[in-house]
């Protein structure tokens, strides 16, 4: 056993080491793990993330690290070194450990992540607009259904787990017909020329159909806080 997760701080041996975003600080009980580093003495991790959120500890694709998720929050671990190698993400949701293709995948509010052995993983596109259900994962794809505020329905998408693309995600298809672009623009200098005139208060940017898209999102945040 590389690691185990503990249902609270030891009340005895050596003091457990605290992490959190801004460092190895942190005075409340969060995730605890126990580390058995082949080399060295165990250690115990204190992960303290968000209030609340999604919690787990799964080997790492380079069979040397561990990967730990506290409270949404995601960090590469180097049990050897009592060290946090890499923050990787925020507000994971989901995680999903497909050792055939030799990686993990992160699943967050609107986007996944890849990490594999050697670093080479990849971030996909943004896919909902808040929130996945329905995930399965077959041979070199995930599926599922994708949030979208239009109607509050949810749109099916497939992710190719090889290369992190995604052709059919309801964000890019609705950001696409959102925007007034002129011909030949990428998605991704459609959504800056958006930033830019946001930034210059240009009145007609904000179009009705984008208003109400985010006034409904907004709303649906509001009653998944409360």
């Amino acid at each position: 056993m590389r690691f185990e997760i503990l249902p609270g701080l030891p009340p005895y041996g050596p003091m457990a080491l605290s992490f959190t975003k801004k460092g190895a600080s942190g005075h409340r009980e969060g995730l605890v793990v126990r580390f058995h580093p082949k080399e060295s003495a165990s250690w115990v991790g204190n992960f303290i993330g968000a209030p609340t959120g999604f919690t787990t500890v799964l080997d790492h694709p380079n069979e040397r690290d561990v990967i730990v998720v506290a409270q949404g929050d995601a960090c590469i671990i180097d049990p050897g070194h009592c060290a946090v190698r890499d923050r990787i993400a925020a507000d994971v949701q989901s995680t999903y450990s497909l050792p055939s293709l030799g990686m993990v995948v992160l699943q967050r509010s609107t986007d996944f992540t890849s990490i594999r052995a050697y670093g080479t993983g990849w971030q996909s596109p943004r896919i909902s607009w808040d929130g996945f259900r329905n995930i399965s994962v077959s041979d070199t794809r995930l599926s599922g259904e994708a949030y979208t505020p239009v109607g509050d329905e949810w749109e099916p998408f497939t992710l190719d787990l090889l290369t992190g693309s995604c052709a059919d995600g309801i964000y890019e298809k609705e950001m696409a017909t959102a925007v007034l672009v002129s011909p030949g623009e990428s998605l991704h200098q459609r959504l800056q020329n958006r930033l830019r005139c946001l930034s210059m208060n240009w009145r007609f940017t904000l179009v009705p159909w984008l208003r109400t898209m985010l006034a409904k999102l907004a709303l649906r945040r509001s009653r998944k806080r409360n």
